[in-house]
């Protein structure tokens, strides 16, 4: 992979995909959380969305990292072609 756009079009693609993640796990905790009194609220409904949420997490950090740092890189190339 280059240190040009694509580099941060990577991180940024990553971002993305694990903020849909995030955003389906919050709907299906959300879903166990709001439903009808009569219905079992069992713990084992929210354990993978939970899960999926932490590691949504760390790919998102992770995302957001490799387009500072390819950020950060092109910064340096500039600077030093001045």
């Amino acid at each position: 992979m280059t240190i040009d756009g694509s580099m941060i079009n990577q991180g940024l693609i990553g971002m993305q995909r694990s903020q849909a993640e995030i955003l389906r796990s919050a709907e299906q905790i959300a879903a166990v959380v709001t439903a009808p009194a009569e219905t079992p609220l069992g713990t084992s409904g929210l354990v993978e969305p939970l899960l999926n949420l932490q590691i949504q997490q760390s790919v998102f950090d992770s995302s957001a990292r490799v387009v500072q740092v390819a950020d950060q890189m092109l910064g340096r190339l500039v600077d030093i072609k001045a």
